[in-house]
C-alpha cells in the first residue's frame, strides 16, 4: 500500500512562530558546530606552542652543547687604589665585541674578581665604584682556554690623575693589562720601534678621496704648529738641556733627509725630558711619515702628560683622522678648541673635516658657532658654520636652517668675493630650492674666481645639463676630468716623494706600513 503524503495547512498567524523555531533550531546546530571548531583550534594552538617550545629548547640545548665543547677561558685580576690596596664592592662589566649582553661581577674583600667566559676573542671591561673615577680597558684580547690577568687601578674622584700601567704574563704568554681611571693608559716605554723607511703605500688610507686629501692637509698643518716651538736661536741664550739638544738634532736630521735618525733623536728627547715640546716633536715626526698606531700611541701619551695642551690634542685628532677614526678625531679637535678658544687652528681643522664629511660631527655646530662669533670678519669661519647649518637643514628638511646657512655663505662672500668653494655650496643650496637660474649663476661665478676648482666645473656641468645646454655641459665635464686627473697626479707625486716609516711592534709582530 502506497504511503500517502500529508499536507497540513498552517494558518499564517501560526506559521511565523514555527519559522522562528526552525530558525532557532538551525542556529543552535550551527553554534554547536562553531564551538566544536573553536575547541579544535585551541587544541591545535596548544600543540603548536608545545612544538615551538620544543624547537627553542632543542636550539638552546644545541647552543649549550656547542658551548660545552669550548675550553674554559678566564679573565681575572684585582681592582685596587693607587696605593695598591684592594677595593671591595667594585662592579665590573665584561662584554664581548660580538655580543650586546654583558657579564657582571663584584669584587670581594681582597679586591679580586674573575670572569669565566665561553671562548676567546676581543672583550672590553668597565669598572665602577662610588667615590672613584670609572675605568675601562678596551680591548682585551684573550685566547680560548687561556687566563688573562687584568689589574685595574681606580683613582679617587677629584684626585690628580696619575699614569699607571703595567704588564704581567698570562697563561697565553701575552702581556696582561693594567688600567687606571682613564680608559686607556700606556707605559713610559713605547710599544713599537721604527725599523726604517719605505716608499709610500696607500694601504692604510681610509675613506673617500675627500677624506684622504683632508688627512694630507691636517698632517701638514699639524706639523706647522711646531713653528712656535723652541728653536736653536731660542736656546742659545743659555746652555740647551740634553733633551733640547736631542730635539734640535732631530730637526737637523729631518731637514737633511734622514727621518729615521730624526725620529730616534725625538724619542730620546722625550724620554730624557717628557716636555710638551719634545712629545709634540716626536708625535708630528711619526705623523708626517705615516707611522699609524705608533703615532696615536705617542700623542695619547702626550695628551696624558700634558692635558692642557691644545696642539697635543689637535695632533692626536690628526692621527685618529689619518687612521680613519673620524668621529674620535672631531671630538679631539673640539676639545682642543675648548682648551684655547683664542687659537683658530683647531676650529679650522674641524671645519676642513666638516667640508670632507657628508653627515658632519656632533660637536661641530657649537664650536664653529663660537668660532664665527669670535671671528665675524673671518670668511672661513662664516663658511664653515654655514656649511654645518646647510648640512643640518638638508638632513632635517628645515627651511629655517637652510635660510640661515645662506646668510653665513653670503657673509663669507662679502668678506672674500673670490671664495670659490662658497659659490659652489650656495649654488647647490639654490638648486635644492628649485632656484635654477641663481644656482647656475653661482656655479659660473665659482668657475670664474677659482678656475682650478674641479668641483665648480662639475657642478656647472650639471647646471648646464639641467638648463638643456648639452654642449656647454660636455665642455665643463671635460674640464672637470682634466683637472681631476691633474689633482690626482700631483697628490700621487707628493706621496711618492714622502718616505714612510716601517714600525715593528715590540712583541715581534710587524704591521704593514700605514
Amino acid at each position: 500500500m502506497k504511503a500517502r503524503m500529508r499536507f497540513v495547512f498552517v494558518p499564517r498567524r501560526e506559521r511565523e512562530p514555527l519559522g522562528m523555531n526552525l530558525f532557532l533550531l538551525r542556529w543552535n546546530r550551527i553554534e554547536h558546530v562553531m564551538m566544536l571548531v573553536h575547541r579544535m583550534l585551541r587544541v591545535l594552538a596548544a600543540l603548536l606552542v608545545v612544538l615551538s617550545v620544543g624547537v627553542c629548547l632543542d636550539a638552546g640545548t644545541t647552543r649549550i652543547r656547542a658551548q660545552g665543547k669550548q675550553q674554559e677561558t678566564k679573565i681575572a685580576g684585582t681592582v685596587c687604589n693607587v696605593a695598591g690596596e684592594g677595593i671591595v664592592g667594585a662592579t665590573l662589566w665584561l662584554q664581548h665585541d660580538a655580543d650586546t649582553a654583558a657579564l657582571e661581577v663584584v669584587t670581594g674583600a681582597d679586591g679580586k674578581y674573575e670572569f669565566v667566559v665561553g671562548g676567546g676573542g676581543r672583550y672590553k671591561l668597565k669598572v665602577m665604584k662610588d667615590g672613584f673615577r670609572d675605568a675601562g680597558v678596551d680591548p682585551i684580547q684573550v685566547n680560548e682556554g687561556g687566563i688573562k690577568k687584568v689589574d685595574v687601578i681606580l683613582e679617587k674622584e677629584g684626585a690628580k690623575a696619575e699614569a699607571s700601567a703595567g704588564a704581567n704574563s698570562d697563561s697565553n704568554g701575552s702581556a696582561s693589562s693594567q688600567a687606571s681611571g682613564k680608559a686607556m693608559e700606556f707605559s713610559d716605554e713605547p710599544n713599537f720601534a721604527v725599523a726604517g723607511v719605505t716608499d709610500w703605500s696607500n694601504v692604510g688610507l681610509h675613506g673617500s678621496d675627500a677624506n684622504v686629501k683632508t688627512s694630507e692637509t691636517l698632517v701638514k698643518e699639524t706639523a706647522a704648529l711646531k713653528a712656535g716651538a723652541v728653536t736653536a736661536a731660542n736656546v742659545t741664550a743659555g746652555a740647551p738641556s740634553e733633551g733640547d739638544a736631542h730635539r734640535l738634532a732631530g730637526d737637523g736630521k729631518e731637514k737633511s733627509g734622514d727621518p729615521v735618525a730624526a725620529v730616534n733623536e725625538y724619542e730620546k728627547a722625550a724620554k730624557l725630558e717628557p716636555s710638551e715640546e719634545n712629545y709634540f716633536a716626536w708625535g708630528t715626526e711619526l705623523l708626517k711619515h705615516r707611522a699609524g698606531v705608533a703615532t696615536v700611541e705617542v700623542f695619547k701619551k702626550g695628551v696624558e702628560l700634558h692635558p692642557k695642551s691644545a696642539r697635543m690634542r689637535a695632533g692626536l685628532g690628526a692621527a685618529y683622522y689619518a687612521d680613519g677614526q673620524f668621529g674620535e678625531a672631531a671630538e679631539l679637535m673640539c676639545e682642543a678648541a675648548d682648551l684655547n678658544p683664542a687659537d683658530a687652528a683647531p676650529y679650522l681643522f674641524l671645519g676642513k673635516m666638516e667640508d670632507a664629511s657628508n653627515d658632519g660631527f656632533a660637536c661641530s655646530e657649537e664650536r664653529l658657532a663660537e668660532f664665527v662669533n669670535g671671528e665675524r670678519k673671518n670668511a672661513q669661519a662664516n663658511y664653515y658654520y654655514g656649511l654645518v647649518l646647510w648640512k643640518k637643514g638638508r638632513k632635517e628638511q628645515n627651511a629655517e636652517e637652510i635660510a640661515l646657512a645662506e646668510v653665513f655663505f653670503r657673509r663669507a662672500l662679502a668678506i672674500d668675493a673670490n671664495f670659490g668653494e662658497v659659490y659652489v655650496q650656495l649654488g647647490m643650496l639654490y638648486n635644492a630650492r628649485g632656484q635654477k637660474e641663481p644656482s647656475l649663476l653661482c656655479f659660473e661665478r665659482a668657475v670664474a674666481v677659482s678656475p682650478r676648482l674641479s668641483a665648480a666645473h662639475y657642478q656647472l656641468s650639471l647646471a648646464y645639463r639641467r638648463a638643456g645646454d648639452a654642449e656647454k655641459a660636455d665642455q665643463q665635464m671635460k674640464v672637470y676630468d682634466e683637472l681631476k686627473r691633474a689633482e690626482d697626479a700631483a697628490l700621487e707625486k707628493q706621496r711618492r716623494e714622502m718616505r714612510q716609516f716601517v714600525t715593528i711592534l715590540k712583541d715581534g709582530a710587524a704591521p704593514a706600513p700605514k
